[in-house]
């Protein structure tokens, strides 16, 4: 009998399909916590700053971070754009549900405390983006400090 060898058991696309799963999962389980968007408990004195910011998704599964005006963010490629496509999946589902413009802008908001949160300001609801990994949280944490320095400079 022999074996034969197969360097990959799995394509990527079916190991990212079952990531973004994965992720799409554990989002739902923290919307649906306590069943009340946790934006309620934000204090605005606690807000460093926030960001409003489009993620739209383009056909190729990368994803194109858009600020008010329409200034492009850089482009979050297909490898990284997982979980980030499985939040905006996730919130838009919500949106729908709660029959808000489904291409409306979220907010990027940096805590006093070092957090940064995703929130829909439709819905009310809010991800605290570090929950679900340092990699993870550091796409949105690459977007946040784009998003600053194109506002300070705009400031100067």
């Amino acid at each position: 009998m022999t074996t034969h060898a197969h360097p990959q058991d799995l394509p990527r696309p079916v190991l990212a399909a079952a990531g973004a799963l994965v992720v799409f999962a554990i989002l739902i389980a923290a919307l649906a916590r306590n069943g009340r968007p946790e934006s309620a408990a934000i204090e605005p004195a606690s807000i460093v700053a926030s960001y409003d910011v489009q993620l739209l998704a383009q056909q190729d599964g990368a994803i194109v971070p858009v600020l008010p005006g329409g200034y492009r963010l850089p482009v979050i490629d297909v490898e990284h754009a997982g979980f980030v496509s499985g939040v905006v999946r996730g919130l838009a589902r919500g949106r729908k549900l709660a029959a808000q413009d489904p291409n409306g802008p979220y907010r990027l908001v940096r805590m006093r405390d070092g957090r940064l949160l995703l929130i829909d300001p439709g819905t009310g609801t809010s991800i605290e983006l570090g929950l679900f990994g340092s990699d993870n949280a550091r796409i949105f944490a690459t977007m946040w400090r784009t998003a600053d320095a194109r506002a300070d400079s705009s400031r100067h």
